[in-house]
């Protein structure tokens, strides 16, 4: 297990974490999901909806719990929850 220091910024940018910039690029993409949610546009069911996940597997998603989805996939559900033709 690596140890992190003060120096480190983020905890991906751990010394030996070999996915951290994928692990940042998700978590900035996350981070705009959870901001959209927090202006109220749009509530948790119909994020959830227009993502087509789950109101449980969202709330996974915003806790950090985005590991098996590709940054691909990630980065394509802030424009979902953006697209006002829906």
């Amino acid at each position: 297990m690596n140890e992190i220091d003060g120096n480190n910024r983020c905890v991906h940018e751990a010394p030996g974490y070999p996915e951290a910039g994928e692990m940042r690029a998700k978590a900035g993409h996350v981070m705009k999901i959870g901001l959209l949610l927090q202006n109220g546009r749009l509530s948790k069911t119909e994020a959830a909806q227009r993502l087509g996940l789950s109101q449980e597997e969202l709330d996974e998603l915003l806790s950090g719990k985005f590991r098996d989805l590709t940054v691909a996939k990630i980065s394509e559900y802030p424009n979902l929850l953006l697209d006002e033709r829906r």
